[in-house]
């Protein structure tokens, strides 16, 4: 009885808790999952440190390091998380970054401002990527990594803002042109597609989610596609893309990694047959699969 009294009262103070810290546009078990399931991931993998790159509007926002014990190459990689830059975590992609960090990558995973947390646009996160970016090459020595080998890449929505670092000109016309190469788990790297009519078939969560991602882009979803600024001479790439994905559907990423070799640029495009959207994070088979690539990859470059 005691034990069951001692369930209640801690289950009592979680759900006041998150009420009391829920976002205003937050729902509710979208604001569980940030502090819980999310959350919990910190602990299974936690980084060797973390850095504040950047404060907006009263929001820390952090870069989180996984560093090798011994440093196999010279290159390190920036992630960031999906979530349809409306939610989402980068302890979502810790265990990446510390599975990198074993085979003696340095990975780096990044926080960036979300249209349901923080009420910001996709302009406000694809400006937070710009920030962490210039962050980890003004660090560069302090980090001990080359500011002429990093990496940068994404799952899902954080593709896109990994893409645009090098592919798509910020507000003063400048892009990266030092990027090493880019890295893609399921990524939304045609969001013009979000201005064609949607699918009759699509359940009315994704439906939702989609009108909504639709306005974070404030009509500028051509504007911020970063399949609508292929041309030469962009990093080598590798995706990696399940087939069956609702969400980003394939044909989107056929069709970029056809334009981009047209271009005389690098991709490297592994498809799985079966596997939908976020498989490479929670698919027990294909995971080994994908890390196993990356890793091969990212020795690669080093050529």
């Amino acid at each position: 009885m005691t034990i069951f009294l001692i369930f209640l009262i801690l289950l009592a103070l979680t759900i006041g808790y998150l009420f009391l810290t829920k976002p205003k546009n937050m729902p509710f078990m979208g604001h569980f999952a940030d502090k819980i399931l999310y959350g919990s991931l910190y602990y299974f993998d936690s980084p060797d440190i973390s850095y504040t790159y950047a404060k907006k509007n009263k929001v820390s926002l952090k870069l989180h390091f996984f560093l090798p014990k011994e440093q196999e190459v010279k290159s390190s990689l920036l992630l960031f998380h999906g979530g349809g830059w409306a939610f989402g975590s980068s302890y979502s992609l810790f265990k990446i970054c510390r599975d990198l960090s074993k085979a003696g990558i340095v990975c780096a995973s990044a926080d960036y401002r979300l249209g349901l947390k923080h009420n910001t646009r996709v302009k406000d996160s694809m400006s937070d990527a710009h920030d962490a970016y210039n962050w980890m090459i003004e660090n560069s020595d302090k980090l001990s990594i080359e500011k002429d080998k990093i990496m940068v890449g994404g799952a899902s929505s954080g593709g896109q803002l990994a893409a645009s670092l090098a592919m798509i000109p910020d507000e003063k016309n400048n892009i990266h042109d030092n990027i090493k190469a880019m890295v893609f788990f399921n990524p939304a790297l045609n969001t013009s597609f979000l201005n064609t009519e949607i699918p009759e078939n699509i359940d009315e969560r994704r439906k939702k989610l989609w009108l909504y991602v639709r306005k974070l882009f404030e009509g500028k979803s051509d504007d911020f596609s970063p399949s609508n600024f292929i041309r030469n001479n962009l990093p080598p790439s590798i995706i990696f893309h399940g087939e069956k994905d609702k969400t980003i559907p394939i044909f989107l990423i056929d069709e970029f990694t056809k334009e981009m070799k047209e271009q005389g640029n690098s991709v490297k495009l592994f498809r799985w047959k079966d596997k939908g959207h976020q498989f490479f994070r929670w698919d027990k088979e294909a995971y080994p699969e994908v890390m196993k690539e990356l890793i091969a990859f990212i020795k690669l470059q080093e050529n």
